[in-house]
């Protein structure tokens, strides 16, 4: 059995599901770019994963953030394979991978809204000293870290831990309300600027993070700039191209002056009105008609 398609049009958690309940065995190839990824399956079951140089789960979770790419499956009896994952064990199982994947997704996504990044600061709050002991060791990497001074980028340069870790962690601080997003503090030979609450209410719809709302804004207000300048551009152009075709209405109005008139308004009476001899002009449609009343007369012929 062989299985392709995009990404775009099958998710993988449809993907997984699908040869789960097939109970299927071989492996699933995915690409997207310059990117390659496989997940190997026994009987339905994940026993591997590998992605950019990461294997195991770390390599299956990280799968679930591919939104685009395409996808072959094919049957293989598996000779050779590292198990990297035992779907025996309660917590390596397909369907708790499954749920832990999604769930990865969904905290991605939530970051992405905030529009959280290396530069982001954050800033313990009273709530981190309440929360219970299983939160609090999935966001305590960030909560030591942070000052409310220096940004994540810099509170994190010296701790290694995986991506999947720093969304887990980051999601839980700001998802639970144990750290919250503040502004860089203005250093004594940096110019303030003062905004009106109306200014700041309107950038913080768009990001928490004021500078980088302020940021996002001049390169947007600099792309309609020069989307602008382009259509200014294509405009001077299609003037242009319009003037030079003037001279085909010239060589139009040569054809009217043979016709012994000075230009192609016309110049005399119009139908039903008298000529100055006082014959009235018929209206080429009464010739017409006329015509075709003469030819409708039937004829004989011998």
């Amino acid at each position: 059995m062989q299985l392709t398609g995009e990404l775009s049009k099958v998710s993988l958690p449809n993907l997984i599901q699908l040869v789960r309940n097939g109970e299927l065995t071989g492996k699933i190839a995915f690409l997207n770019g310059a990117r390659t990824a496989t997940l190997y399956f026994d009987r339905g079951s994940i026993i591997h994963a590998e992605a950019d140089g990461i294997f195991g789960k770390d390599a299956l979770m990280e799968l679930f953030l591919w939104a685009s790419g395409s996808f072959s499956f094919m049957e293989d009896p598996l000779l050779n394979v590292d198990r990297t994952l035992n779907p025996f064990l309660p917590e390596e199982s397909t369907d708790r991978l499954l749920r832990e994947g999604m769930a990865y997704l969904e905290q991605k996504k939530y970051l992405d809204q905030l529009r959280i990044s290396g530069q982001t600061i954050l800033k313990v709050t009273d709530q981190a000293r309440r929360a219970p002991k299983p939160l609090l060791a999935i966001a305590l990497p960030i909560l030591e870290r942070v000052d409310g001074q220096r940004t994540l980028a810099q509170a994190l340069a010296d701790f290694r831990m995986t991506r999947r870790e720093y969304v887990q962690a980051v999601y839980a601080c700001l998802a639970e309300g144990l750290a919250v997003v503040v502004e860089a503090a203005v250093q004594p030979n940096q110019e303030q600027i003062t905004l009106p609450p109306w200014v700041i209410a309107r950038l913080k719809q768009d990001n928490v993070n004021i500078s980088q709302a302020i940021v996002d804004m001049v390169i947007w207000v600099d792309r309609v700039k020069c989307w602008m300048y382009q259509v200014d551009s294509d405009f001077g152009r299609i003037i242009a191209e319009l003037a030079k075709s003037e001279g085909s209405i010239d060589s139009a109005e040569d054809f009217f002056k043979e016709l012994g008139q000075d230009s192609a308004d016309y110049q005399g009476p119009f139908f039903g009105e008298s000529m100055p001899g006082g014959v009235a002009v018929d209206s080429p449609a009464a010739d017409i008609g006329a015509q075709i009343s003469q030819q409708s007369k039937p004829s004989v012929e011998f």
